[in-house]
């Protein structure tokens, strides 16, 4: 996935609460919402699924349950109001945001299909946010049991009323995410009834987006053999494996994860989940989640709802290290390259540099698809395209003295922005002692950027001494 000509990290997390009977991200009960939201962002996550019920739309409840001493600004505010708060407050913190249809009722389950009597399916989900960080809808939450996907009946055909449902939302700029059907996980019939929308621009638009989950969810029959987790990498290709190198169109893993308790089968697979979805580069996902209440997988947090777990965050970290980060500063949007995981997922753009220098590739994924949703309605500008390296010694630079036996050379880098965007920032990593670092910013130790004020418009050049 593309934006403003930069590839797209994902390193997303759920947090549920709005299709629920509180039709608030739970926690807020207790405690601020920006607890939650600071948590999000200083573990490294750049986006957020939202869950919802088509009745909250609807009906727009308030006298919602929250702690009004620790969220003095939330209180009074309608489940719509305060989901543009949410929004909001995500933005502020360079979260982008998937509005996920998660559920028909918030008191009951999740449906098998997309409408029943009192939501059929032309009463659609129509409330779309015009923030620029409002970029997916999830369709529909986990199709399942009834739920078909072919061509042949159009009450159940799942694929058939995604189609439907993306023309109907049209006017929205940004990603429709179609699940499979099987509680999200089965794709395989993709191979022969792809989505096609009947418009080329809708269709570039569509990411499939299955859910997946090991023996703490369900203990199936293939979780149970001796060659178990090996035995998983065939079932996981015929049902979604394919789908990127046959059709071309990215796939996000929508949901993931478990107990993963220490030494337990559900940990064996996680941590062999993760090396998979590495290997075949499907890294951009939404964990599964926030919440320790999810009853049959728990969350990121202890029940008390502040405790981080450090082994369930290390899994995220290990699946999505380097994912893209976004800035709103001064009306524009400013896009941190991120870098998928393994050499072999990379392809990208040479950003080449001046004397004593190194070339440095931005990282891309095996496919690629194009959207202007998270740069509207404001000028997205993209940012450094990855780490320079400058050499410790040897060649390039101009000796201007020396110091204690070692030559103090000056040297001038040289930055060519062959991107579609203008690029604001770079970061430099330096391999030996800086004496004077000018207009350079230092970032740590031996990382520096280049000062605010500086861009590089497109195909334009820069140097800096």
């Amino acid at each position: 996935i593309l934006v403003n000509g930069q590839p797209l990290v994902l390193k997303g997390i759920n947090y549920f609460g709005f299709e629920t009977e509180t039709y608030t991200p739970h926690g807020i009960w207790s405690y601020d919402l920006n607890v939650y939201l600071d948590f999000i962002k200083n573990n490294n996550f750049n986006a957020i699924r939202v869950p919802f019920s088509l009745e909250m739309v609807k009906n727009n409840p308030s006298n919602l349950n929250i702690n009004c001493a620790t969220n003095p600004g939330l209180c009074g505010k309608s489940a719509l109001q305060l989901l543009d708060v949410f929004i909001d407050r995500a933005a502020e913190r360079g979260f982008l945001i998937m509005l996920d249809n998660h559920r028909i009722t918030p008191g009951g389950g999740i449906s098998e299909l997309w409408y029943n009597n009192e939501y059929p399916e032309s009463q659609k989900f129509t409330k779309t946010h015009c923030r620029w960080n409002v970029f997916e809808i999830d369709l529909k939450n986990e199709p399942h049991d009834s739920a078909s996907w072919g061509n042949s009946n159009a009450a159940t055909d799942w694929n058939k009323a995604a189609e439907r449902i993306i023309n109907s939302l049209s006017s929205f700029l940004g990603l429709f995410f179609v699940e499979g059907i099987e509680w999200g996980n089965r794709l395989e019939n993709v191979a022969q009834f792809p989505i096609n929308t009947g418009n080329p621009s809708l269709n570039n638009r569509v990411v499939y987006s299955p859910h997946c989950y090991g023996p703490s969810v369900y203990d199936r029959p293939e979780f149970n053999t001796p060659d178990f987790p090996n035995n998983l990498d065939g079932m996981y290709m015929v049902k979604y494996g394919f789908v990127v190198n046959q059709t071309g169109q990215p796939v996000v893993v929508g949901e993931w994860g478990g107990r993963a308790e220490v030494g337990s089968k559900d940990m064996t697979w996680n941590q062999w989940y993760i090396e998979w979805l590495r290997s075949k580069c499907i890294t951009n996902n939404f964990y599964w989640c926030l919440n320790p209440n999810s009853a049959d997988t728990g969350g990121l947090l202890e029940d008390d709802w502040l405790t981080p777990i450090p082994r369930k965050i290390n899994l995220t970290n290990r699946a999505q290290p380097n994912p893209t980060k976004f800035q709103a500063q001064n009306g524009q949007i400013c896009i941190t390259a991120g870098a998928f995981p393994e050499a072999h997922c990379q392809v990208g753009v040479k950003v080449t540099d001046g004397p004593g220098t190194t070339t440095t590739t931005v990282n891309a994924g095996p496919t690629t698809i194009t959207t202007s949703a998270p740069i509207a309605p404001s000028t997205a500008v993209a940012q450094a395209p990855s780490t320079t390296t400058v050499p410790s010694s040897g060649g390039g630079g101009v000796t201007l003295s020396t110091e204690n036996g070692s030559a103090v050379k000056q040297y001038t880098l040289r930055i060519s922005n062959g991107s579609p965007s203008t690029v604001c920032s770079v970061h430099i990593k330096l391999n030996a002692s800086i004496k004077d670092k000018w207009n350079l910013d230092e970032v740590s130790s031996d990382l520096y950027r280049t000062p605010s004020w500086m861009t590089i418009a497109p195909d334009a050049v820069a140097d800096q001494a």
